[in-house]
């Protein structure tokens, strides 16, 4: 995750809109770019075993994602 989107996590939870992202975990061979349905970010998983904090409303549609696989906690 880029400090940028940590930057927006943080000020959306500290405005008031409680935003609590959630993990995912690449489990593919290489890189991987995915977009959010929701708000169109782009998330970027550097290989194997990254992990990247998403936005909730775009948990669902990266679900649908091959390799890509929701963390039960955040770590």
């Amino acid at each position: 995750m880029t400090c940028c989107q940590d930057k927006r996590l943080a000020a959306a939870a500290s405005s008031g809109g409680a935003v609590a992202p959630v993990e995912f975990e690449y489990c593919g061979r290489a890189a991987l770019t995915a977009v959010g349905s929701a708000t169109r970010r782009l998330y970027w998983f550097e290989g194997p075993d990254a992990r990247v904090r998403v936005h909730p409303r775009d948990a669902a549609s990266l679900e649908g994602v091959p390799n890509l696989r929701r963390v039960a906690s955040m770590r």
